[in-house]
């Protein structure tokens, strides 16, 4: 097996279904953060510290659904492999 054929395997096996959802959820992250970015660009804030309190806050919002998503797929892998042994 090429590691080609490795890394792939990899990332069809355990990406395809986790990336496609924390993919959607980045997406709206940045839909939730653009109202507060700006705002602070409004008040005339520079980009880079724009950004960083954008992010404080981004990760205060999503911080529980990122564990919610993570949670559910770890409940998925742990039930197939209760339901295999």
């Amino acid at each position: 097996m090429t590691i080609i054929n490795a890394c792939w395997l990899f990332i069809k096996s355990y990406f395809s279904k986790l990336y496609a959802v924390y993919f959607i959820r980045w997406q709206i992250s940045t839909v939730v953060m653009m109202p507060f970015m700006y705002v602070l660009d409004s008040m005339g804030l520079p980009v880079i510290p724009n950004l960083i309190i954008a992010q404080t806050i981004g990760s205060i919002i999503f911080f529980r659904l990122d564990k919610l998503i993570f949670n559910f797929f770890d409940r998925i892998k742990k039930r197939k492999h209760s339901n295999t042994e």
